[in-house]
């Protein structure tokens, strides 16, 4: 038992080695939680909508209604038949959640991966993705790059004239591009998430109204009372909807102000250098999940201003 033990810890401590895969993992977390969160809410609306029920039957002398056990075992049998289920929805909308992390992560991990390449592979080629996320950053790194291809090739590092459209930039803007890709991944699951819960909660509360309708089926006025219900499992599916809709578009505003400050603060440190601040190196305060990207990045500029001859300005 404490081999396996100390198996799950060691695969734990390799999952959270490094704070990019923690981001990634507590992504995953965070959009299965939101659907988690409102199944608990949504079930525990039932359950009091049952107890309130069966309050009011017994306080009407039903006698089929004395045996409260019988009364919850058959309701709450749809909702454990579908424990397995939950928990495989669940589990996959984890991993959908790991793949949005990774998704938001790719551009930060191509720079850096380029950048640690580059060093010692003159010949490497930064390559984006055409379909690739935060356009200013991306297309100004390819810009950027091919300034210090040129600059080692001429052994030369000259103040360089940046284009009018970039040189206006002075604070993070909103990356259409991104915001497209990243909200319908978000509305898949958002979608997915609502009709999976509505499913399930529809099933529990028509099951209760099916046991007692069998079970009162000589009280016309019972049977109207339990039909005009109907209303509750309405507001039930609204209220879902609503919940949803809000989590899930607070959680893609969360997860985009993790990246867009970091994406910012990298292209100003590209627009700096090319301008001519050779010091000018990337210092993010709250971004972990990126540290180890813009370390690979400082380590280039680092050689490239140690490396490539400056060139000096005449007179």
């Amino acid at each position: 038992m404490n081999k396996y033990l100390n198996k799950f810890k060691e695969m734990l401590n390799r999952v959270f080695k490094s704070d990019d895969t923690k981001f990634v993992v507590l992504t995953g977390i965070k959009v299965s939680s939101i659907s988690l969160l409102i199944n608990f809410i949504i079930y525990t609306c039932l359950f009091e909508v049952m107890r309130l029920n069966y309050v009011f039957f017994r306080s009407q002398g039903f006698p089929d209604f004395q045996d409260d056990q019988v009364f919850f075992n058959y309701i709450t049998s749809e909702a454990l038949e579908n424990l397995p289920v939950l928990f495989l929805f669940h589990i996959f909308l984890f991993f959908i959640g790991t793949y949005v992390g990774w998704l938001i992560l790719r551009p930060f991990r191509m720079i850096g991966d380029y950048c640690e390449e580059i060093i010692e592979n003159p010949e490497a080629i930064y390559m984006v993705d055409e379909f690739s996320t935060y356009k200013l950053l991306t297309r100004f790194s390819e810009f950027f790059f091919e300034f210090l291809r040129d600059s080692r090739e001429k052994k030369q590092l000259p103040t360089n004239t940046v284009p009018p459209q970039f040189s206006k930039i002075h604070q993070p803007v909103t990356d259409r591009v991104f915001m497209l890709h990243f909200g319908l991944l978000l509305v898949i699951v958002a979608i997915s998430s609502s009709v999976f819960i509505i499913e399930n909660g529809s099933a529990v509360f028509h099951s209760m109204i099916e046991l007692a309708s069998k079970t009162l089926t000589s009280s016309k006025d019972a049977n109207r009372f339990l039909n005009a219900q109907d209303f509750v499992m309405d507001d039930l599916i609204s209220l879902t909807i609503f919940l949803i809709t809000t989590l899930y578009l607070a959680l893609g505003m969360h997860l985009y102000g993790k990246v867009s400050g970091a994406a910012f603060g990298i292209f100003s440190t590209m627009r700096s250098f090319m301008k001519g601040d050779h010091f000018s190196r990337v210092h993010l305060v709250g971004y972990a999940h990126i540290r180890d990207n813009t370390r690979k990045l400082n380590k280039y500029l680092d050689f490239a201003q140690n490396n490539f001859e400056k060139r000096k300005p005449k007179g």
